[in-house]
This record gives structure tokens, C-alpha cells and sequence, in this order.
């Protein structure tokens, strides 16, 4: 009878069913590979689960297996690091996957295309040991760091050549550091490898004017120099959608499956690692007629008047108005969502690829968590 079944054995059922939640919440991003390596290692827990007298210590180990295959199974995954002992791992594991599944998910703003709404990841160059807005690059002790990383989201670069040497900017690429962290590998001719911690991307904008022009180094010479704020880091509220139509001018994330015009940008390889997440603000729902005539958003004939809307129209604080230069007409069908960034100008966005549809929508932008010194609080 299940009411005498041991409490290890309960919460391994438990756990089960907690990853039969997630793979099929995140079936779009697990590819095929990892996908059948999950179903493998979930059959070995199954079966240890059903074996008379399986020891906790022995369900222990499988479950931390089980669970770290999900984990890998989904790109920027981040997995619990509460994994000391098998109750705490299986209440952490059902909570965690049933919350974000149903209710509440956490998002990181990977672009600027919200901007200023909200942030994406931008580098801030101190090339040359140049001023930057006339002020002399200076870099804060362990606790500025400490306070500025929670504040603003900053991380700082000051890398140094260590002796002569010639740079491979065209190899410089990201590497994986213990699966939570991102790492950016500069190569040398000499066989030399700098690591710094930030994406490939961002850490080329802190290469120095002097190396996009001539990679020779010498011993002292600075490589890189600047600082790198992260992304806003929101909260989605995935349960509304259930209960209400989206609106408009709420920000929204959504899913891009199925957009042709986004997936046909990326290739073959990074395709396999399923859909992208993607977030903008809602510009029109289905029978909508949509027009841009800059500054303007025009909606079934009229400017818009939700307030996000109004921001963008503004010109004023950051914000530059809607912009032509890609699609200017929609009118929706009865399953179809526009999705507009606010930094229209440089915003790749439903003007670009076309209409979201009703089923790729995730939720709402509700909340922004971190970093505390830009954003911090509700989204509008």
C-alpha cells in the first residue's frame, strides 16, 4: 500500500513526476540527443525506484543523475544547488519545475531592443585607458564590485597582455566554465590563452582601438578594459494568459517557434538547440489594424493610447518613437499578436518576421528582480 511505501521511495515518485512536467514544458528546447539521454537515465531511476530494497543513499545517487540530465538538457539552464540530501533535492526539483511550468518563470533581457524599458547586456569600453564622458577609467575594490554587481548588474574586465605576444581576435569565442558561468577564451599565437568571464560578443567591444588595428601585444600592453552590465532579469507571469485575453502594450514573452523569419536567421547547428525566448511589447491582437507613421503607432485608424505606447511616442527620456524602414501594415487575424520593441530603430521585431501566433505566447512581464539599480520593480 502506498501509505507505508518508505519516504524515499514516495519522494522519488514524486520527482518522476516533476520531470514528466518539465520535458514537456520544455520539449521545443531539448533537442533530440539530449532528450533520448534524459529518457535513458529517467528508465534507470524507474527502475532502481521499483527495486525491492533500494537503499535511500542508492536512490540518492540516481536522482542527482536524473536531475542533472534535465539541467543540461536546456540551454542556460540553471540548475539547484541544493543537492546535500535526497528530500531536499526532491521537494527543490517538484516546486521549482511546477512554478516555473504554471505560474512564474525567470527571464534574463538578452538584447537591447526594449531599451530603455528595460536592459539588455551592454558592454561599456574603456579602450586605450582613454576618459570615457570625460571620466578617467577607474575600477572599484572588492566590495564596489560586490555592491555594484547586485546594483547594476557589473562586472568589470581589465585584462593585461603578459608578456609579447599577437592576439587571434577572429578566434576569440565563448567556453563553457562549470555549466553556470559564461567564459570568453582569447587565443595567442604563441599558444597563450586569456579566460574572462562574459560572452564573446561583448567582450570583442572591450577590445582596445589599438588591436582591431594591429593585434601585436606587448608585455603590460592592456587587451581589454571596460565593464559589462547584464541584462534585466525579469518575472513572467505564465498563469494570466490562462484566464484573460493579452493586452495591449503589455510586455510580453513569447516563444519563437514556428516564426519563419527568426529561425531562418539562425543555422542548422543552432537550431538544434530549440527555440528561442524572446520578449517585446504587445502592439496588436487579433482584428487589429496596425500602422507606423513616425513617431506614431497607429492602431484601427487611431494613435495608440496604452501607455507603454505613449512612452515610445514620446521622443522623450531615452525613447525615440516607432520608425519605418520594415513592414508598416497589419492587419490581424484571429489567432495573431504584433510584437514591437521599444527601441524601435534597433529593434529586429513583427515588422521584420511577420505575426506571433496565439499558441507561442508564454506570458507577462511583470517584474524586474535584478539587478536592483536600473529597473527595479514593476514593468510597464
Amino acid at each position: 500500500m502506498g501509505f507505508f511505501k518508505p519516504k524515499h521511495i514516495k519522494d522519488g515518485n514524486l520527482l518522476l513526476k516533476g520531470v514528466s512536467k518539465f520535458v514537456r514544458y520544455n520539449r521545443d528546447l531539448i533537442s533530440s540527443e539530449k532528450g533520448k539521454n534524459v529518457e535513458s537515465i529517467e528508465a534507470d531511476f524507474r527502475e532502481a525506484l521499483e527495486r525491492p530494497g533500494v537503499s535511500k543513499e542508492e536512490l540518492n545517487e540516481a536522482a542527482v543523475k536524473l536531475t542533472e540530465a534535465c539541467e543540461e538538457s536546456v540551454p542556460r539552464y540553471k540548475s539547484s544547488m541544493l543537492k546535500e540530501n535526497l528530500e531536499v533535492i526532491f521537494v527543490a526539483v517538484v516546486i521549482a519545475m511546477g512554478i516555473r511550468a504554471y505560474f512564474v518563470q525567470p527571464f534574463k533581457i538578452p538584447t537591447g531592443s526594449m531599451q530603455p524599458t528595460l536592459n539588455g547586456i551592454i558592454a561599456h569600453s574603456h579602450r586605450d585607458s582613454s576618459p570615457i564622458d570625460g571620466v578617467e577609467y577607474t575600477e572599484p575594490g572588492r566590495f564596489g564590485q560586490i555592491w555594484e554587481k547586485l546594483y547594476y548588474g557589473r562586472s568589470y574586465v581589465n585584462l593585461v597582455s603578459e608578456g609579447d605576444d599577437t592576439i587571434l581576435v577572429s578566434e576569440i569565442k565563448a567556453v563553457k566554465s562549470m555549466v553556470f558561468f559564461t567564459r570568453t577564451a582569447i587565443p595567442c599565437r604563441s599558444g597563450r590563452v586569456y579566460t574572462v568571464a562574459g560572452s564573446a560578443g561583448k567582450i570583442k567591444e572591450l577590445i582596445t582601438n589599438e588591436l582591431r588595428r594591429n593585434p601585436v601585444v606587448k608585455k603590460g600592453q592592456v587587451i581589454a578594459r571596460g565593464y559589462i552590465d547584464t541584462g534585466d532579469q525579469v518575472l513572467v507571469d505564465k498563469f494570466s494568459y490562462h484566464w484573460r485575453k493579452p493586452k495591449r502594450g503589455e510586455v510580453f514573452v513569447f516563444v519563437t517557434r514556428g516564426i519563419r523569419g527568426i529561425e531562418d536567421r539562425f543555422s542548422a547547428e543552432e537550431r538544434k538547440g530549440g527555440a528561442q525566448h524572446y520578449i517585446k511589447r504587445l502592439g496588436g491582437v487579433p482584428g487589429d489594424h496596425l500602422q507606423v507613421q513616425p513617431p506614431n503607432l497607429l492602431i484601427n485608424g487611431e494613435v495608440a493610447k496604452a501607455e507603454g505606447f505613449v512612452k515610445v511616442m514620446s521622443q522623450k527620456d531615452g525613447y525615440n518613437g516607432y520608425t519605418t524602414g520594415y513592414k508598416l501594415d497589419f492587419n490581424l487575424g484571429p489567432e495573431e499578436y504584433i510584437a514591437l520593441g521599444d527601441n524601435s530603430a534597433n529593434s529586429s521585431d513583427s515588422r521584420v518576421w511577420g505575426t506571433v501566433a496565439r499558441d507561442n505566447l508564454i506570458g507577462r512581464a511583470m517584474f524586474v528582480y535584478l539587478p536592483i539599480g536600473h529597473h527595479w520593480g514593476s514593468i510597464r
